[in-house]
C-alpha cells in the first residue's frame, strides 16, 4: 500500500475516502461555475448520512459522498473520524474550502496533520501568505517523496516573500532519494527563470534537456524543463536555442503538442510567456509534476488529491486539467471528464487534444450520433491533423460504417508519413473497414502494410493469417502467423481462439479443441469463443459438452448478436448439421478477425494514452513510492 500512502502517517481510512473517487469536480468554488447536479435525499440521521457517503465513494460518485458528508457534519461537526474523512472527500472531490475550514481543525491531529499543514500552506500560498504558508509545510519527520514536495513548496514560498536566494538554497539542500535530481532542477529552473536569473536558469534546464536519461525517471519533467528552456530563450532572445530545446523535448516524445504548438508560436514570432508567470503557478507546477509521477495504479488516489491542491493554486491550468479528465475517464466518469475538457482554454495547446477526446467520451457515453456530429465539426476545425481523421474513424467503425471510415483513414494515410512505423495502425484499422466491406483486395495490402511497418504487431499477424486460412489461401504462411500472434500475447483468449478456429477450418479438430479449451479458460464469457469450442466438440464426438457450450454463448458477455444467436439456437435443435457446418464456413472471415477489429477500433488507441495521462500529457514511468528511500523503477 505504499503507493497508496501520500504520507506516512496517512491512516488506511483516510485512503479508502479517496479509493474510487473518480476526479472530483469539474468546477465549484473557487470562482468556476457549479456543474447541474442532482440533490442528494436527505438522509436523516449521523448513521444514515455517513453510511450514504461511504456508499457513494465505493461507487465512485464523489460528488454525492460530499454532500452526504456535509450532512453528517451538520448533526454533528465534532466527530473526529467523521471530519478526517470528510476533509479527504473534499479535497479530492475539488471542495477546496470546505477542506481546507476542516484541515484547520485537524491541524494538530496526529493522523491527518500532514495532510491538513500541506492543505492550509497551500491555501496560505493562494492568499499570498507567503510566511504563514512556510510554517505550515515545517513538517517533521517527513519521508522522501514528502520531503521533496515540502521543499518545493516552501521554495516557492520564499520566492513570493523575496528571497530568491533562500528560495534556490531550499531546492540545493533538498538531496534525499537519487530520483530527486530532475525533479529539483527543473523546480530550480522555473524559480531562477522567474525571478529574473537567467544565466542560473539557462543552466539547470539545459543540464536535464541534455540527458535524455532522466526522461526515465519523469517524462513530465523533463518535456517541462525543454519547454521552459524554449521560453526562457525565446524571451531573452535566442530564437535558434529556443528551437533547439524544443527538438531535444520532441526527440523523446515526437507528438508532445505543447511542445509542437510552441515551436509554431516561436516561429510566427508571438510573445512567449514564462513557464510559471507566477508563486502560484510554480507551486502548481511542482504537485503537478510530482502526481504524475504517481499516477497509476494505487497511486492514482494520490495523484488525484496532489492535483485538485495543484488546482486551488492554478484553476485554468490546461496540464491539470487534461490529467483531472484523464482520472475522470479512468472511473468511467465520461461526463464529468468532459466538463474538464470544456474548461480547456482555446489558445491552449492542450484545446485540440481536448475536442478529440470530447468525442470519444461522448462515443463511450452512448451519445453516439453526439459524437459523430462532435468529431465530424473537429475535422473541418482541424484538417491537417492525422489524430482528428482517425478518431472519427474509429467511432465510424465501432458504428460498423466501414465505408465512411475508409474515406477518414484514407485521409490519415495521406497526411501521416508513409514510412512511419508508428503508423502501423492506420494501414491497419483501413484494411479491418475494406475488408468489412468485401473489398480484399484493398484490405490485404493495407494488412501487408502495417506489417511491413511493424512487423511484430500481434493483432495484424492475427487477422491477415486468419483471413488468409480462412480464404484458403497461403495456409502455411497464415497459420503461422497466427501462431506467432499467440507466442506475442500467450494470454489473450482473442488470438489464441484465431488459432483454434484457424485448426477448425482446416479439419484439425483435435488440435482446435485444445486450442479453443484454452481460449475459452483465458475469456469464459465470451460468446463467439464458447460457440467456437461448442463445434469443435460436435466435431470429435463430444455432443453433449457441445450443447453446453452452446449454451454458455447464449448467455455470453457481451450478448451474442442476433444472426449468430439464431445459428446457436439451430444447432442446440439439430446439432451441427451438414448444412449448418457449410453454413459456418461461408461466414467465418467475420468470426474472430470481428473481434480483433472490435479492438483496434473501439476509440482509441491512437490518441495518446486516456486517462492518467490523457492525449497531450507523456505517460509517466514507474514513480518514486512514498515509502522512506524508495526509488522509481524505470519503464519505458
Amino acid at each position: 500500500m505504499t503507493l497508496s500512502r501520500l504520507f506516512t502517517t496517512l491512516m488506511a481510512s483516510a485512503v479508502i475516502v479517496l479509493a474510487g473517487s473518480g476526479a472530483g469536480r469539474a468546477a465549484g468554488q473557487d470562482g468556476m461555475p457549479d456543474l447541474p447536479k442532482a440533490p442528494v435525499e436527505t438522509a436523516g440521521s449521523l448513521s444514515g448520512a455517513y453510511l450514504a457517503a461511504k456508499t457513494a465513494q465505493a461507487s465512485g460518485d464523489l460528488d454525492a459522498a460530499t454532500d452526504y458528508y456535509t450532512q453528517a457534519l451538520s448533526i454533528d461537526p465534532t466527530a473526529e473520524a467523521l471530519q478526517q474523512d470528510a476533509m479527504f472527500a473534499y479535497l479530492a472531490d475539488g471542495r477546496f474550502k470546505d477542506g481546507v475550514d476542516l484541515a484547520a481543525k485537524l491541524r494538530d491531529d496526529a493522523n491527518v496533520a500532514k495532510v491538513a499543514r500541506i492543505t492550509l500552506g497551500v491555501d496560505a500560498l493562494t492568499k499570498g501568505d507567503f510566511e504563514a504558508a512556510i510554517a505550515e509545510f515545517d513538517v517533521v519527520n517527513p519521508t522522501d517523496l514528502d520531503a521533496l514536495l515540502l521543499a518545493h513548496l516552501m521554495a516557492w514560498a520564499e520566492v513570493g516573500a523575496g528571497r530568491v536566494d533562500e528560495a534556490l538554497s531550499r531546492i540545493d539542500q533538498s538531496t534525499g532519494a537519487p530520483w530527486y535530481a530532475i525533479f529539483n532542477a527543473y523546480q530550480k529552473g522555473l524559480i531562477a527563470s522567474l525571478a529574473g536569473r537567467p544565466q542560473v536558469a539557462r543552466k539547470v534546464l539545459s543540464d536535464v534537456v541534455a540527458d535524455q536519461t532522466l526522461a526515465r525517471t519523469s517524462p513530465d519533467a523533463y518535456l517541462g524543463a525543454a519547454d521552459a528552456l524554449a521560453r526562457l530563450e525565446t524571451r531573452e532572445g535566442d530564437k535558434q536555442a529556443a528551437l533547439k530545446a524544443v527538438d531535444a523535448g520532441l526527440a523523446v516524445a515526437p507528438n508532445y503538442t505543447p511542445l509542437t504548438f510552441l515551436r509554431d508560436r516561436i516561429d510566427r514570432g508571438e510573445t512567449i510567456e514564462p513557464a510559471a508567470a507566477s508563486v502560484q503557478e510554480g507551486a502548481a507546477e511542482s504537485l503537478y509534476v510530482l502526481g504524475q509521477a504517481i499516477n497509476r495504479g494505487d497511486g492514482r488516489d494520490v495523484a488525484l488529491l496532489y492535483f485538485q491542491l495543484a488546482r486551488a493554486l492554478s484553476p485554468r491550468s490546461p496540464a491539470l486539467l487534461t490529467a483531472l479528465a484523464g482520472i475522470a475517464e479512468q472511473a468511467n466518469q465520461l461526463d464529468l471528464a468532459i466538463s474538464y475538457y470544456k474548461e480547456i482554454p482555446e489558445n491552449s495547446a492542450f484545446r485540440r487534444t481536448a475536442d478529440l477526446q470530447i468525442g470519444l467520451d461522448l462515443w463511450y457515453a452512448e451519445k453516439k450520433d453526439e459524437a459523430k456530429r462532435h468529431l465530424e465539426r473537429a475535422v473541418r476545425d482541424y484538417p491537417d491533423d492525422v489524430r482528428a481523421h482517425t478518431a472519427l474513424a474509429d467511432v465510424l467503425s465501432a458504428d460498423k460504417q466501414y465505408a465512411e471510415a475508409a474515406g477518414a483513414l484514407d485521409k490519415a494515410v495521406e497526411l501521416a508519413k508513409a514510412d512511419d512505423a508508428e503508423n502501423w495502425n492506420l494501414y491497419y484499422q483501413r484494411g479491418i473497414a475494406y475488408e468489412r466491406q468485401k473489398m480484399w483486395d484493398k484490405a490485404e495490402p493495407d494488412f501487408k502494410k502495417a506489417l511491413e511497418l511493424s512487423p511484430d504487431q500481434p493483432q495484424v499477424l492475427n487477422y491477415l493469417g486468419y483471413s488468409w486460412v480462412d480464404m484458403n489461401r497461403h495456409l502455411d504462411e497464415g497459420l503461422g502467423m497466427i501462431k506467432r500472434a499467440v507466442d506475442l500475447r500467450p494470454n489473450d483468449g482473442y488470438i489464441i481462439d484465431s488459432l483454434g478456429w484457424a485448426y477448425y477450418r482446416l479439419g484439425r479438430y483435435d488440435d482446435a479443441v485444445e486450442q479453443l479449451e484454452r481460449a475459452v479458460l483465458i475469456t469464459p464469457m465470451d460468446p463467439t469463443i464458447n460457440d467456437h469450442l461448442g463445434d469443435a466438440y460436435w466435431q470429435v464426438g463430444r455432443k453433449r459438452e457441445a450443447k453446453f457450450q452452446w449454451e454458455r454463448a447464449l448467455v455470453g458477455k457481451p450478448e451474442p448478436e442476433a444472426e449468430q444467436r439464431r445459428e446457436i439456437e439451430a444447432k442446440l435443435k439439430d446439432g451441427l448439421t451438414g448444412a449448418a457446418s457449410s453454413e459456418k464456413a461461408d461466414t467465418g472471415t467475420a468470426e474472430t478477425p470481428k473481434r480483433a477489429e472490435a479492438e483496434a477500433t473501439s476509440p482509441t488507441t491512437d490518441l495518446p494514452a486516456k486517462p492518467a495521462n490523457p492525449a497531450a500529457t507523456p505517460a509517466s514511468p514507474t514513480p518514486p513510492e512514498a515509502a522512506p528511500g524508495a526509488a522509481p523503477t524505470t519503464t519505458n
